[in-house]
C-alpha cells in the first residue's frame, strides 16, 4: 500500500482517537481509588535495543559483594533494590534481532508463526477489571512496527504509544466526574467509533490492527464514562515543566526527533509512575527504541548511532547502553519516592531491564542482559548477583506472573521444566 494514499484519513483517525487532536478536556479517562487496605502488585517491562558487551554488563563477585562494571556502573547508586542476573538463555530457534524481540515477553521460539501473548497483554488482561487500561505500552521512538516486543492473544503486534503528551492527555482528563460533561464526551466517543469503523474497511491488515488497539482504549472510557465510575483525582503537578510540545502532525512531530529522545523519555517515564501510583493500569512497557535503530544520544558522550556501536563494540557502546541504564535508574528512583502501603511503590512493583541480544556483535540470545528490581513486597530478595547455568528466560516469566499475584508454572514454550526462578524469591 502506498504510505501516503490514505495520509489525510490517517490524520483523521489518529485525531480521532486522542493520538493527534482530542484534548484532555473532550475526552478524561476516569480515575479510579486505590484501595487503603492492600496495596496492588504492579510490573513495568523495560527494553533496550542492541543486547551488550557481555564484559562491560555482567557483575564480578560473589552474591552479595559484587562490583558492576561500565554498562551497568549507573545502577550502583540504585544496587540494593536491583538483582542483576547472569547465565539467563532465551531457547527456541528463532535468531538474531527480530527472533529475539518475539522471544522476550512471550518466551516463543521466535518465529512470527505460533506467537501467542506476550506477558505484558497477559496481565494486563488478568486485571483489566481492576483498572482503567489493561496495559500501557509506551515508547521512545518505539514504533517500529516490525521489531515490537508486545503482542496480542492472536500474536498480532501491538504498537508503542510515542507521543507522552496525548497520552497524559488520555490518562489524566480534567472534569472526569462530571456527568453532565460525560454524557456530552460520550456523544464524541459515538461519533468518533462510528468515523473510524468506516475509514476501517479502507485500511490494510496492518493499519488494521494498530487501529483494533486504539479502539479498545475508546471502548474502555466509553465504558466508564457510562457508568459513572468518577474515581479518585489523581496529582498532575509538575508534569512537563520543560515545557516541550508536539505542533506538528503524526509524520513529522517531534517526538519522533531523534534529538528529543532524552526528553520523550523523561516524560514517559513519568507517566508510568504516575499512572501506577494512580491504579490506571497495573502493567506497563517502557519501549527505548527498537533494534537495529539509528538512534544517536549524543548526552551518553557518544556521537555513534547505538546499532553502529554495538558491532563496533568499543567505548562508545559502554557510553550509550550505560545512558540506558541510567534511565533505568531513574525509574527506580522515582518510584522508590511513592509511598504506598506500608511501603513504597517500588516495593509493589517488579520491574524487569530486557534485550532481544545476548553478545550485540554475536546476535545471540545467551548470557542475556537481564536486570530485575524492586518488588520486595512480594518476597523478591534484591542487592544480589544471581548466576545460572543457560537458565531458561521463561522462568523470570513465571515469576514476575506469580509476583503479580498470577497462578501460573509455566509461560511461553520454550522450557521444559516448568516453575519460578530458583532463587529469586526469599
Amino acid at each position: 500500500m502506498n504510505q501516503d494514499a490514505l495520509s489525510p484519513d490517517r490524520r483523521r483517525f489518529l485525531k480521532l482517537l486522542g493520538i493527534g487532536g482530542l484534548s484532555a478536556a473532550a475526552l478524561p479517562l476516569v480515575r479510579p481509588a486505590l484501595a487503603d487496605a492492600t496495596s496492588p502488585r504492579r510490573a513495568i517491562f523495560v527494553y533496550i535495543p542492541n543486547g551488550c558487551n557481555p564484559n562491560s554488563w555482567h557483575p564480578t563477585g560473589t552474591e552479595t559483594n559484587f562490583q558492576l562494571p561500565t554498562m551497568t556502573q549507573p545502577l550502583e547508586r540504585v544496587k540494593q533494590h536491583c538483582v542483576f542476573l547472569q547465565g539467563i538463555e532465551m531457547y527456541g530457534s528463532g535468531g538474531t534481532h527480530e527472533g529475539g524481540m518475539r522471544k522476550v515477553l512471550t518466551g516463543g521460539s521466535g518465529h512470527s508463526h505460533g506467537l501467542g501473548a506476550s506477558l505484558d497483554v497477559y496481565l494486563g488482561n488478568y486485571f483489566r477489571n481492576q483498572s482503567q487500561r489493561p496495559f500501557l505500552n509506551l515508547g521512545v521512538i518505539g514504533n517500529e512496527w516490525s521489531k515490537p516486543i508486545t503482542y496480542g492473544a492472536d500474536g498480532s503486534p501491538i504498537p508503542t504509544e510515542d507521543n507522552p503528551l496525548a497520552v497524559f492527555e488520555t490518562l489524566f482528563g480534567s472534569d472526569a466526574g462530571n456527568q453532565s460533561q460525560n454524557t456530552r464526551r460520550l456523544s464524541v466517543i459515538d461519533n468518533a467509533l462510528n468515523e473510524v469503523n468506516q475509514l476501517k474497511a479502507r485500511l490494510g491488515t496492518i493499519e488494521r490492527e494498530k487501529l483494533d488497539y486504539h479502539l479498545e482504549s475508546l471502548r474502555t472510557l466509553e465504558r466508564r464514562l457510562s457508568t459513572g465510575d468518577s474515581g479518585a483525582t489523581c496529582d498532575t503537578s509538575g508534569f512537563n515543566q520543560q515545557g516541550f510540545m508536539v505542533t506538528s502532525d503524526a509524520y513529522g512531530n517531534e517526538y519522533m526527533n531523534h534529538a528529543n529522545a532524552p526528553i520523550v523519555g523523561a516524560l514517559q517515564t513519568d507517566i508510568a509512575v504516575r499512572a501506577l501510583a494512580c491504579n490506571l493500569t497495573r502493567v506497563v512497557t517502557l519501549k527505548w527504541a527498537y533494534p537495529v535503530t539509528p538512534l544517536a544520544v549524543p548526552e551518553s558522550g557518544s556521537s555513534k548511532p547505538c546499532h553502529q556501536a554495538s558491532h563496533d563494540f568499543d567505548s562508545h557502546f559502554d557510553l550509550i547502553k550505560a545512558w540506558f541504564v541510567d534511565r533505568f535508574a531513574i525509574l527506580i528512583e522515582q518510584l522508590a519516592t511513592y509511598p504506598d502501603g506500608n511501603g513504597t511503590l517500588l516495593d509493589n512493583t517488579v520491574l524487569f531491564l530486557c534485550s532481544e541480544l545476548g553478545h550485540s556483535s554475536w546476535h545471540n540470545h545467551v548470557n542475556m542482559p537481564f536486570v530485575l528490581a524492586g518488588g520486595r513486597a512480594g518476597g523478591i530478595q534484591t542487592g544480589r548477583y544471581l548466576t545460572y547455568d543457560n537458565a531458561a528466560h521463561n522462568k523470570i516469566l513465571v515469576s514476575i506472573a506469580q509476583f503479580m499475584g498470577v497462578p501460573i508454572n509455566q509461560f511461553g514454550n520454550t522450557d521444559d521444566t516448568p516453575g519460578e526462578l530458583p532463587g529469586l524469591m526469599g
